[in-house]
């Protein structure tokens, strides 16, 4: 239920996938859903120019949030073959309880073409696996420079997401 006042929203019990979500803004996100309560289905994003193992990755992560008592579930798909996030949703449903929404982080804009391709049709494959009403976020972080790469714009759009998904939940609760 959306909670008022300092208090962070809550999303209790509802189920977010999140693609590319084990650097940057992705885990950053996941990071945030997981403390509000949701199920996190963390999927690392393999592809030819990353330099490590997305579904390490994934599980590092996932056991972090879970040592700290959250929940969330490593996944893995290659960015290449969109066949592999249409069927994620029932995979994930399967193992968690219906997708509520979707995540996707795009790469930065300085990305090669072929990788925000690659990743745009993976969106879309996603889009259209979704059961009816689950929201479909797409996100192109801003891409700065240094360690820390997430920016204030970046960081008003994650309070942006969770703010938005946790309206979400209380409008369904209420219903």
């Amino acid at each position: 239920m959306l909670q008022t006042g300092s208090s962070p929203p809550r999303l209790d019990g509802l189920v977010v996938l999140v693609v590319d979500a084990t650097t940057g803004i992705g885990r950053e996100l996941a990071t945030r859903l997981s403390a509000a309560g949701a199920i996190v289905a963390v999927v690392g994003a393999g592809h030819p120019d990353r330099g490590d193992d997305a579904a390490t990755n994934a599980a590092f992560l996932c056991k972090a949030l879970n040592d700290a008592g959250l929940l969330a579930l490593p996944y893995r798909i290659d960015i290449r073959d969109p066949a592999e996030a249409g069927r994620l949703p029932g995979q994930i449903a399967t193992d968690a309880g219906p997708v509520n929404a979707a995540v996707v982080v795009l790469p930065a804009p300085e990305a090669p073409g072929e990788l925000l391709r690659a990743f745009r049709a993976v969106s879309a494959a996603l889009a259209v696996a979704l059961p009816p009403g689950a929201r479909h976020i797409e996100h192109t972080p801003a891409g700065a420079a240094g360690p820390d790469t997430t920016t204030a714009g970046d960081r008003s759009w994650l309070r942006s997401v969770v703010d938005g998904l946790a309206a979400d939940a209380a409008r369904a609760a209420s219903r």
